[in-house]
């Protein structure tokens, strides 16, 4: 057949090869697939969270209340709770019915305070989806808010232009708090208790909050980096809640849009803001020693620490919005969008997203037959949030396809330890990473390692003659190995179609070898919806690249392309349910795994 080089990047000199291999992440249709939760890791993995969790109530070290749930791409129905400890410590209100049982459950509520920041984000991708886009989490506040101002100086710095997504990142500069404390260092006035922070959070309006704003300065230039910030979430949900009426006509406020277009079309019955209603009094838990059982927090706050939930709501949310195939209220898209770090803070450790704290955990994809040593990082897209006696954490994995709920509110018990979601879910994440990434990859191999034979034309390529006939000398073999998808070779008429490529950069029959060597390509899933369409239900298109190199590789994405524009580097699996295909278009043939 005959090429045409498109376009092309000279590769010598951009590989380095170690012992190291870059894991790509797995194909994102496989995320929800049952099967991985029966795969003896995460079997495994599941039962040791549980002993984990179990661990501080059996040695009597802890009497805090605890509810926590897993959450799989698959079902909004959790996969695994657990839950432990009284549900009401301190009991001051007299509605309470006496036959309530005083135990944890998937269904006990709790605040979930800074959780709720992660709701303002949401909000803000609703209304993106219902306004089509009008509005994005990079419009600028001021077009949606015309109240938000800032000192001069600061607004005619870049102020002017705080995005959405800077507020939900953190990363306006905007003051932590819109109130005053009334610390006073010289004459020791002043006191940071549950009481008198909860009392300056209940009495925040978003008029106080918007005011605040106006007349404070910002504590960092906008855009320069990540400074916590309530009032900032606040203005967030301002913004969200001004547009949103006027598109509407409407006249709601931030906490009763979300209840309207996330909490009640999700079926999140046991979630809501303000008041406590009568009928929910049974399953509201109740932390000892001071809390804020009984505190209504303004609406100027709501967006930053306003809900109360349970884990079995919680975990609904994750599912429907973060982790099912397609999500829930918002565009596929705009979830995409929201998933990706926005700031890395200088440790290298943290980095922050639209709505998300975000830690990163490196894990061994190495077999005990490897003589190399491979690992991949995965992030964990959290929340938490701590506050009147109420601790809480929600998380997804992504590219693993499941989430993690912890709620959890303190005894008050003097001698026993508390529990703290936002460091538990470390000691869970490290259990529960490691399978799912193993099980996956199982998956993987399932689906598409093998042999691959009965090669055949289908006629794309105008100068070759279509034919029906099998080719025995075309012929491909993919490989799962360390968590990687290798295609180990692919022959056509005899001739190896890797090196073909090679040979491109090649001057006198001889050149260096990226791809016909000895491990084969690494196959990284691509492709985007057209370029999958051409193929039917089932196509996966991957992309070939380099095995062993040490980074992974970004940089030459679609280089080589043949006469009809198909990349040089890229095939397609289809499954077809019966039976599953490789396609290699600038060749022409279709083989059939056997």
């Amino acid at each position: 057949m005959t090429m045409v080089l498109l376009w092309t990047l000279g590769l010598t000199g951009l590989f380095t090869w170690t012992e190291a291999t870059c894991v790509p992440d797995a194909p994102a249709e496989l995320l929800s697939n049952t099967q991985i939760l029966d795969h003896p890791t995460v079997v495994k993995a599941l039962n040791e969270a549980r002993e984990l969790l179990q661990k501080p109530y059996h040695d009597n070290v802890t009497r805090d209340g605890l509810s926590v749930a897993v959450v799989h791409a698959s079902s909004p129905i959790p996969i695994f709770t657990f839950n432990a400890g009284a549900l009401k410590f301190n009991e001051t209100s007299s509605r309470l019915p006496r036959t309530t049982e005083d135990v944890v459950t998937s269904d006990s509520i709790f605040r979930v305070a800074s959780v709720t920041k992660n709701f303002a984000m949401a909000s803000a991708l609703v209304l993106s989806r219902l306004s089509r886009h009008a509005i994005t989490l990079d419009t600028p506040v001021r077009n949606l808010l015309p109240s938000f101002h800032l000192p001069d100086l600061d607004w005619n710095d870049g102020g002017s232009e705080i995005t959405l997504r800077m507020l939900a990142s953190h990363m306006s500069g905007i003051t932590r708090e819109s109130f005053s404390s009334n610390f006073n260092q010289i004459l020791s006035t002043g006191k940071a208790t549950a009481d008198s922070i909860g009392e300056l959070w209940a009495a925040q309006t978003v008029e106080n909050v918007i005011e605040e704003v106006r007349k404070t300065s910002l504590m960092f230039k906008a855009g320069e980096r990540s400074a916590y910030s309530n009032a900032g979430i606040g203005i967030l949900g301002a913004a969200v809640a001004s547009y949103y009426n006027e598109i509407t006509r409407e006249d709601l406020t931030w906490s009763d849009i979300v209840e309207q277009e996330i909490l009640e079309p999700l079926n999140m019955t046991n979630s809501f803001f303000g008041p406590i209603p009568d009928s929910l009094i049974p399953g509201i838990s109740v932390p000892g020693g001071d809390n804020w059982a009984d505190l209504v927090i303004g609406e100027g706050y709501n967006p930053a620490a306003g809900m109360w939930s349970s884990t079995n709501d919680l975990a609904n949310y994750l599912h429907s919005i973060w982790l099912q195939p397609s999500p829930s209220l918002i565009t596929s898209f705009d979830r995409r969008h929201a998933l990706k770090p926005v700031y890395t803070l200088p440790d290298g450790k943290q980095q922050v997203g639209p709505g998300w704290e975000i830690s990163l955990r490196s894990v061994s994809t190495s077999s005990n037959t490897s003589v190399t040593d491979s690992n991949k990082t995965y992030s964990i897209y959290g929340k938490s949030g701590s506050g009147g006696g109420w601790r809480s954490w929600i998380d997804v994995v992504p590219n693993l396809g499941y989430g993690l709920v912890i709620l959890s509110q303190t005894a008050g018990l003097e001698g026993y330890e508390m529990l703290y979601p936002a460091a538990l879910y470390g000691d869970v994440q490290d259990i529960l990473i490691p399978a799912f990434a193993e099980a996956l990859a199982a998956q993987v191999a399932e689906k598409y390692a093998g042999t691959y034979g009965s090669g055949r034309d289908t006629g794309i390529i105008s100068d070759v003659v279509s034919s029906n006939s099998y080719n025995t000398a075309t012929n491909a073999k993919l490989e799962v190995q360390d968590q990687v998808l290798y295609m180990r070779e692919l022959v056509v008429n005899g001739s190896s179609a890797l090196e073909a490529i090679d040979k491109l950069s090649w001057l006198d029959n001889e050149g260096a070898r990226y791809f016909s060597r000895p491990a084969g390509v690494v196959l990284e899933p691509a492709g985007g919806v057209s370029e999958t369409a051409e193929f039917g239900d089932g196509a996966r298109v991957f992309r070939m690249t380099a095995a062993g190199a040490e980074l992974c590789e970004w940089y030459d994405y679609d280089g080589y392309k043949d006469q009809n524009g198909w990349p040089l580097t890229k095939l397609v699996l289809v499954d077809s349910g019966n039976k599953t295909e490789l396609h290699y278009p600038p060749f022409d043939i279709v083989v059939t795994k056997l």
